[in-house]
């Protein structure tokens, strides 16, 4: 599987919350970065000193991208329903290649101190010493909603894989319809403009697709923003079924994700073999995805739930 640690973040970010993520994503990133593990990146070349040193040119100014029209058309708009997680949840994510363990990921949602009427999601993903030999990963993802409509105002990643440290500030002014990316690195910075009527991040983007109701054929989209890319995700419902993680077993929403657009162009292709299950009770709790790689599958669980009654609850 050639697969960019980065990219596939934001969709297994997006994924694991619907999710959720996703997105995604740069947040959950854990079973695409075993895969990544799997396949780690050739030795680069020496490449042969520059005859001269080159004057590092301005970054030139960014052009508001939109989506096209028929992508756009494609994307309706919803509101929240019950929000299916409390003031101070965390749900921990294991992560394995073919069996292995590999990774874990913790996702937490609290109220924001000095402002209950927001809603802060964040989400902390690390590989453990054996894929550490092969595809290190340390990468954080915050983000700030709104209590009732569950608009995001921005989300925060930072994503250290390997050698490379980059930190993306994501701002959203939904009055002025206008969303901008800041890469910053070593590198310097870099911003990109995109257009967007109702953007999301990974996390709110998940949020509330999981408030909405589940039934056999129907299919959810939403407009993210994560990392240095725009994605719109969607998201079919398949069937009920009955899967067994080591919690227990659940009734649960079989989904099958897909990308419609990455405004890089380069990985629609890279999401298919990827199935989400979804706890199918009111909490709607994101309990497995599983992806197909060169060898074998990566999977990964939910293995704890802090929260008063969670497991019982989506048991039943």
């Amino acid at each position: 599987m050639n697969v960019r640690g980065g990219a596939l973040a934001s969709i297994i970010a997006a994924a694991f919350m619907l999710i959720m993520v996703a997105t995604g994503a740069g947040v959950i990133a854990a079973p695409i970065l075993a895969s990544a593990a799997s396949n780690p990146d050739p030795p680069a070349q020496p490449q042969p000193a520059p005859p001269h040193k080159h004057r590092h040119l301005p970054t030139p100014a960014p052009t508001p991208m939109a989506l096209p029209p028929e992508v756009k058309a494609k994307v309706p708009a919803y509101k929240p329903g019950p929000i299916p997680f409390h003031d101070g949840e965390q749900l921990i994510y294991q992560a394995s290649w073919v069996g292995i363990p590999a990774a874990q990921a913790r996702l937490e949602f609290h109220k924001r101190p000095k402002d209950p009427s927001r809603w802060i999601g964040e989400i902390w993903i690390e590989t453990n010493p054996f894929a550490d030999v092969f595809y290190k990963m340390r990468d954080y993802v915050r983000e700030s909603m709104a209590g009732d409509t569950l608009h995001t105002s921005g989300v925060y990643l930072v994503q250290h894989e390997k050698s490379r440290l980059n930190y993306y500030d994501v701002t959203v002014d939904r009055p002025a319809q206008m969303v901008t990316i800041t890469k910053k690195n070593h590198k310097g910075t870099q911003s990109k403009e995109f257009i967007a009527s109702d953007p999301w991040g990974p996390i709110s983007g998940a949020m509330m697709a999981l408030t909405q109701n589940f039934a056999p054929g129907k299919t959810y989209a939403f407009d993210v923003f994560s990392g240095s890319q725009r994605y719109v995700f969607a998201f079919e419902v398949e069937k009920r079924e009955r899967i067994h993680l080591s919690l227990g077993d659940f009734d649960a929403w079989r989904i099958v994700p897909d990308v419609w657009y990455v405004s890089d162009g380069e990985m629609r292709s890279q999401v298919h073999g990827t199935v989400l299950w979804i706890s199918a009770d009111k909490r709607h709790l994101p309990l497995r995805i599983e992806a197909q790689a060169f060898i074998g599958h990566v999977r990964a669980d939910l293995i704890k739930i802090d929260g008063k009654d969670g497991v019982e609850s989506a048991q039943k």
